[in-house]
């Protein structure tokens, strides 16, 4: 009698894992192939958001068109969103921009655009002067 239920309680427990792994693998039916949804043409693929940092050196607020230079090379914006035409239009020529924007068909569209700060210029000290001086006692 032992035996008979260790046999049947082991069935039922070996059935109950390969139905969770069937369950896991995704496995539809007998024969074992899976249903996906076609893939997506990199085309309609949601754009990244890139970000720059530099100065402003044109801007229209009504066309939503403006010109970044950054420290590596200048990016022109064809296109801006609402927010970026409203922001646009509270800068000037020569301020510091910190800009978000999404590149598509090679045109790219302004998101948001803030004004920033300059960078500060850090000087490095020299050698020498990493240290504090230490002073020696006058000698006679």
């Amino acid at each position: 009698m032992k035996n008979i239920l260790r046999l049947v309680l082991v069935s039922l427990v070996t059935l109950a894992f390969a139905g969770v792994a069937l369950a896991q693998t995704g496995s539809t039916g007998s024969t074992g192939t899976k249903s996906t949804a076609p893939a997506k043409p990199a085309a309609e693929k949601k754009a990244k958001t890139m970000r720059a940092t530099g100065e402003l050196t044109a801007a229209d607020a009504k066309a939503g068109t403006a010109k970044v230079k950054t420290k590596d090379k200048e990016l022109t914006f064809s296109d801006a969103t609402q927010n970026a035409k409203d922001a646009l239009a509270k800068v000037k020529v020569g301020d510091m921009v910190k800009t978000a924007y999404v590149e598509k068909d090679g045109k790219l569209t302004l998101n948001s655009l803030a004004k920033t700060k300059p960078p500060t210029v850090k000087s490095t000290p020299a050698k020498s002067s990493d240290k504090p001086m230490e002073s020696k006692p006058a000698t006679k």
